[in-house]
């Protein structure tokens, strides 16, 4: 009987860990003053909407960020928000983030989609932080930059992105 007891506490108590840990992952908690990083009703509603994937593409050049630190913390912010997004959307947003170093393909492809490129020095070295969002009809929507004064309105225009790629015209 003890033994019995050992087993099934044991079995439960790896039962519990593993649940625990598969529901903490994805679970998080938003303690910032203006709540900003919690999506708005309706931000949730459009992306309840998707039905075909819908793949970000965000090109952030690292010595941009060092150069520019307000730059470099916005990049943390539409980072963090395009991963929200992406968690829940259940895997229908995918997010790609891409370094594009001078004269590589990535830069190349930066350039095609009409990623704004900001000299960093002397040299003419470009960096970028800006965004394509494809989906799976080649649909494409553009943000060729992000400036750090539309913050506040950075959910509302990733969400209106994300609507016009899930319901194309």
């Amino acid at each position: 009987m003890t033994i019995a007891s050992i087993i099934i506490a044991v079995i439960l108590l790896f039962s519990v860990n593993i649940w625990s840990s598969l529901e903490i992952q994805t679970a998080q908690l938003d303690l910032t003053e203006n709540k900003l990083y919690t999506l708005s009703t309706g931000s949730r509603e459009v992306i309840k909407t998707i039905d075909e994937p819908i793949t970000f593409r965000l090109y952030y050049s690292p010595t941009f960020g060092e150069i520019s630190p307000p730059h470099g913390n916005y990049y943390k912010r539409v980072r963090e928000l395009l991963e929200h997004f992406s968690i829940v959307s259940g895997g229908k947003i995918g997010l790609r983030i891409i370094n594009p170093v001078s004269f590589s393909v990535e830069e190349d492809e930066a350039v095609t989609f009409g990623i704004q490129g900001i000299p960093l020095d002397q040299s003419g070295e470009l960096g970028y932080f800006g965004m394509a969002a494809v989906n799976s009809t080649d649909d494409r929507k553009i943000i060729p930059f992000f400036n750090p004064q539309r913050e506040q309105f950075l959910e509302y225009d990733l969400t209106k992105l994300i609507y016009e790629l899930a319901e194309p015209k």
